[in-house]
């Protein structure tokens, strides 16, 4: 039996190395203090002051710093099992704010799931060449379509009110003024009707022909689309380096291969739209 206690202590010793080292299970998060059954762990120390600014992170890095946030963090804690015990849950107000805190948390949760689930399946039919997109498909795409535009437009609901805006503009009218005062496209209204500047394939697909084609400083319209009636004005148009709008061509390519895999599942998934708007 005595020739089994080396090997026991050596094993011990090696249990506790490996303690140090990593961390054992149950020293993991250490209990800085306790208020009553609450406790406050290292972890749960941490978490919170993640909550707050940085120079106040540095501060609690020195030993006063950490003593006065752990005391902050003590008066939560007390203030915390004050109102547990007070009955407070139990009111019809703590019920219906929880219940309502469930169905945030829940519909935050399927969100985040399909998110998970959209991102995965696009991965997969990446892999797959479903939506790859080739560096040649890239350049041949930026020799036919080279520059980006600046456009403002006008957003309007009735043909008739667009008609007259037009008519407006080519007489003089601001246009910039116009589209703050006039613009349904709330986005773009507030900057004068200016839109993000766009390559070919950036922009609504009935406004891209006549946007590209239009001289810079004219004025066309109206152009219907599923949002309404566009009247438009080219601010500019340059030649973009390849360099700058590679990623954008591929975003763009991808989402056309994309429109083109949908389409062939709507006999799997067919549509019906109820809303008469």
């Amino acid at each position: 039996m005595s020739k089994r206690f080396p090997a026991v202590r050596a094993c011990g010793a090696a249990l506790l190395a490996g303690c140090l080292v990593w961390g054992c299970r149950f020293h993991r998060d250490p209990v800085l203090a306790k208020v009553g059954k609450w406790k406050i762990t290292e972890s749960e120390f941490q978490r919170k002051l993640g909550e707050v600014a940085q120079e106040y992170q540095n501060y609690v890095q020195t030993p006063a710093g950490r003593k006065r946030f752990l005391d902050v963090l003590i008066r939560e804690k007390m203030i915390l099992a004050a109102a547990t015990d007070s009955g407070a849950g139990s009111s019809p107000e703590f019920r219906a704010e929880m219940d309502r805190l469930r169905a945030e948390e829940a519909a935050r949760l399927a969100e985040g799931r399909n998110y998970l689930l959209t991102r995965l399946w696009l991965d997969d039919l990446r892999r797959r060449g479903v939506i790859a997109v080739s560096a040649e498909e890239v350049r041949q795409y930026n020799r036919k379509h080279p520059y980006e535009v600046k456009v403002r437009h006008i957003l309007f609901d009735a043909p008739k009110e667009a008609e007259a805006a037009l008519h407006r503009l080519r007489g003089g009218a601001n246009f910039a003024a116009m589209a703050k005062g006039k613009s349904v496209d709330a986005d773009t209204a507030a900057m004068g009707g200016l839109m993000r500047p766009a390559i070919y394939g950036e922009i609504i697909p009935e406004l891209e022909d006549v946007v590209f084609q239009a001289r810079v400083g004219e004025i066309v319209g109206p152009v219907r689309s599923k949002f309404g009636y566009h009247v438009l004005r080219k601010e500019s148009q340059r030649r973009i380096p390849f360099d700058e709008a590679e990623s954008r061509i591929r975003r763009v390519l991808e989402k056309e291969k994309l429109d083109q895999y949908l389409q062939s599942l709507q006999s799997r998934y067919p549509v019906e739209v109820f809303d008469a708007q």
